[in-house]
């Protein structure tokens, strides 16, 4: 018999903004990650690793336990137009376990539709999942990783209140060269502040 948590995905609740609604990863959505992982221009953007790929297999193994509800620590969503409901990329938090309590997450996403990017759905899921983080999960900082000259992904960062913490120097290998990986970081005071103003 499997317990299951009661912060699962089966009790997460979407999060909805003016032009996105974030909504758990279904099992139907897995191959559309699958065609979006395997876009080494859309990973460029949104990964810290752009020349991976990933099979089927791979992928399903990822998300077996966070379909069925048992890893409570990520929060996967799939990212649709609010008007169309179409998915146009997925972004979520990776949740530290380390310590006995949730304090930190990673927050990551992409847009695997060419045509949702420069609308602000990027920005708006940020917001979302800042307000998750902090608003709902009380936790206290948030991670944000780049390679250095993923420039998209730091002025995202940067506009939605993530400072540059530190760099991993020649941390990644792709493109057939080393690259330094940028960390940033935002506190729950930091974001109570912004969000106040």
């Amino acid at each position: 018999m499997t317990c299951v948590h009661p912060e699962s995905a089966r009790f997460w609740k979407m999060l909805t903004g003016k032009q996105v609604v974030l909504r758990p990863v279904e099992r139907d959505d897995l191959k559309l990650l699958h065609k979006w992982k395997n876009d080494e221009g859309i990973m460029r953007l949104g990964n810290s690793y752009p020349d991976s790929s990933q099979s089927m297999v791979m992928l399903e193994t990822e998300y077996e336990k966070v379909l069925k509800g048992e890893d409570i620590s990520r929060r996967d969503y799939i990212i649709e137009e609010k008007a169309s409901k179409r998915p146009v990329g997925w972004g979520g938090l990776q949740i530290y376990t380390r310590q006995r309590r949730m304090t930190s997450a990673n927050l990551g996403l992409a847009l695997g539709e060419r045509d949702a990017w420069k609308k602000g759905y990027g920005t708006e899921t940020v917001h979302l999942l800042l307000g998750l983080a902090f608003e709902q999960m009380n936790l206290h900082r948030t991670e944000w990783w780049t390679y250095a000259e993923n420039t998209a992904s730091l002025k995202l960062a940067a506009k939605t209140g993530f400072t540059e913490e530190g760099r991993l120097r020649s941390a990644v290998f792709f493109d057939n060269g080393y690259h330094d990986v940028v960390v940033l970081g935002q506190l729950k005071n930091d974001y109570d502040s912004r969000v106040k103003t």
